[in-house]
Order: C-alpha cells, then sequence, then structure tokens
C-alpha cells in the first residue's frame, strides 16, 4: 500500500476530522487505513478499526503486520513495537499452508520474505547491543565488540547471500554472549530492554516457521511419510556428530554453550516430530524435524567456526578443531564412523574417552 509523507499524513489527519464531524464514523477509519499510517502514528488505531470494518483478511494482515514491523525495526523501533510482530507471527501460523497446493502464494511470500527477516534479526540485535551499551557504560568496550560483529554480519548479509547460513549462525553466538553480559548486569537493565529477548525469540520461532514452509512446498502429501523417516535419519546422524564435537569443546567458550542450547532445543523438537508422526501428523512431523536440523547444523556451524568468531578463545578453539579432524579420520579409518548410529552409546563414550587422552 501507499506511504505517506509528513504532509500526506497531515491531510488525512484532516480529512479524518471532518469526516468524523460530519458523523461519518464508518468512513473515518476506512480513509484512514487507506492512507496507511505506521504503528507509531496517532491515527493508527483508526487504520485497524478501519481493517476491521473492511473486514481485512488473515493473509493481508499478516503481511501488512510485516511490512510495518519491519519499518519499525529500520527506524530503530522495534523493540518498542513487540505487540506488532507476536501479531505478523499469530497471523502468519494462522495462514501456513496445510494445503499446498492451495496456498502456493503464500509459500511464495514467505519465500520474498527470508532475506527481510534475517536483516531484522540482525539490526533488532544490534539496537539490543546499543541499549546496553547505554544502560551500562563500564562494559561499554565489551558490547562494543559485539556491535562491530552485528555491523560486520549485516554488511556480509546484504552483498553475499551465500554466506547467509553462516551469519544465521554467527548471530545465535552472538546473543549467547550480550545474553551473558545482560545476565551478569541484570539489576541494572531496563525490563523493557530486557524484553528483546522475548522479541529475538519470536523472530527465530518467524523464521523457522518460514524456511521449513519453503522446504514444505517441494515435497507432496503422498511423499511426506517417507520425507519424515528419511529426514529423522539425517537429524539422527548429525545429533550424534554435533553430540560428539560438544564433548571435547572448551568448557568455558560461549561458542560451547550457544551450540548446547541450539542442541537443547532441536532434540525438544525432535520428540515433538516423533509425537506427530505417531498421531499419523506426517505433515506437521516433516515440518517440526527440519526444524530440528536447522537448530543442529547451527550448532555445527559455530563449532566449526569458534576459532574465528570467539578471539579470546581462538587457542583452545584451534586445538580443539585439530583434535577433532584428526579424531575423525581415525573414525573412518577404523569403520566406526559408518556404525555410528548402530552404536550410538558405544561411539558417544568412545569419543569421551578419545577426547580425554587428548585433551586433558
Amino acid at each position: 500500500m501507499r506511504k505517506l509523507g509528513q504532509g500526506g499524513v497531515a491531510t488525512v489527519a484532516v480529512a479524518a476530522i471532518i469526516i468524523a464531524v460530519a458523523g461519518a464514523t464508518v468512513a473515518t477509519p476506512v480513509a484512514v487505513d487507506a492512507a496507511d499510517v505506521d504503528p507509531d502514528h496517532p491515527l493508527y488505531a483508526l487504520e485497524r478499526l478501519g481493517e476491521r470494518i473492511k473486514r481485512v483478511g488473515a493473509e493481508a494482515q499478516m503481511r501488512e503486520r510485516w511490512r510495518e514491523y519491519a519499518g519499525l525495526v529500520e527506524r530503530g523501533k522495534g523493540m518498542e513495537y513487540k505487540q506488532i510482530l507476536e501479531e505478523f507471527v499469530t497471523k502468519m501460523r494462522e495462514v501456513a499452508p496445510g494445503d499446498v497446493e492451495a496456498k502456493r502464494e503464500v509459500v511464495r511470500w514467505m519465500q520474498e520474505q527470508m532475506p527481510g527477516i534475517g536483516l531484522v534479526q540482525l539490526r533488532l540485535c544490534k539496537e539490543f547491543a546499543e541499549r546496553l551499551r547505554e544502560e551500562l557504560p563500564d562494559v561499554s568496550d565489551e558490547v562494543e565488540e559485539e556491535i562491530a560483529g552485528i555491523e560486520n554480519c549485516i554488511r556480509g548479509w546484504q552483498v553475499s547471500p551465500e554466506l547467509r547460513e553462516n551469519i544465521r549462525a554467527r548471530l545465535r553466538l552472538i546473543m549467547e554472549r550480550l545474553e551473558r553480559i545482560a545476565e551478569r548486569h541484570r539489576a541494572r537493565i531496563r525490563e523493557r530492554v530486557l524484553g528483546y529477548l522475548d522479541v529475538d525469540n519470536l523472530l527465530v520461532d518467524a523464521d523457522l516457521r518460514i524456511n521449513v514452509e519453503v522446504k514444505m512446498n517441494e515435497i507432496r502429501p503422498p511423499n511426506w511419510a517417507a520425507g519424515f523417516e528419511n529426514a529423522l535419519d539425517q537429524f539422527e546422524l548429525l545429533l550424534t556428530e554435533v553430540q560428539g564435537m560438544l564433548e571435547g569443546a572448551p568448557e568455558d567458550a560461549p561458542g560451547r554453550h550457544a551450540a548446547e542450547r541450539l542442541v537443547e532445543v532441536a532434540i525438544e523438537l525432535r520428540d515433538k516430530a516423533v509425537a506427530a508422526y505417531e498421531d499419523n501428523n506426517a505433515r506437521s512431523a516433516l515440518g517440526l524435524i527440519q526444524a530440528a536440523r536447522m537448530h543442529l547444523l547451527n550448532a555445527k556451524i559455530i563449532l566449526e567456526r569458534a576459532s574465528e568468531w570467539e578471539p579470546k578463545f581462538r587457542g583452545q578453539w584451534l586445538q580443539w578443531r585439530h583434535e577433532w579432524e584428526n579424531m575423525k579420520q581415525e573414525l573412518v579409518g577404523e569403520g566406526i564412523w559408518e556404525n555410528m548410529l548402530q552404536h550410538r552409546e558405544q561411539f558417544l563414550e568412545n569419543l569421551r574417552q578419545r577426547w580425554r587422552e587428548k585433551m586433558p
């Protein structure tokens, strides 16, 4: 819909007042809705009333809420309007395709928004870090390092689409470090600043859901059950590998803790996927296991790139990576790697023992 400059908004405001005085109570909010004001404008409540009068559908509301929220984030107001993001996520859940054939246009729109959602996540993370810097001047140097990392990610996101998978993982690591800073000084930080953590969770949920729906669009209904079983096998292989990597990761490094948290979420989603499959809901099961695998991939990327992304622990991570690569070669050569799933506990115990020997 058309955007208004200050002059256009003023014109609409005057028109709304004239119509209201004339008694056209229905025409007023409809006129404001047509003008398309944003949530931080005084007439926004009338725009929403106009939507209800016109009975705007859930899909159109979803698209409008995202347009509004992305604009707010661009203006540095994303943390103040969490309710707009919540409404977007709610509407997205309502219109998420249950029948892919009937909702191809929704999936296409979601796919188009994927780069924008990643950029919004990065900009919001920067806003959060800047607020922390203001609230905690005594640790501003520490926060400044994270802001520099976020800015680097934003530049990479905009110019190198092929780097976006790595940037998503790096953002999870940056968030781990910012949360640690916030937790150490929680008593000194205003609640509305800490509220960003809820906003971040909502955006992660939206990003995952959209990625999953796009992937689901490639699979036709008769293949959902087979697709789930194949995806579950892939998940279990990756889970075992990541758990093995974590066994030797540096104990106090934020990268380890970020990866562990991602693994915990992935396992929870895996369990929900299995339950859905047992309830004969193959589509839901496939979507959940795909979301679980995305969390695991982020965990693996963090571990693999931690020596670059965590300079304070670079030496430990470089040693870890060297030992892990050698260990993998040994396991492959001994024929143990290819049988990791058949003897998972034995495989992991074997890895624990090797890590104890290499990195006591």
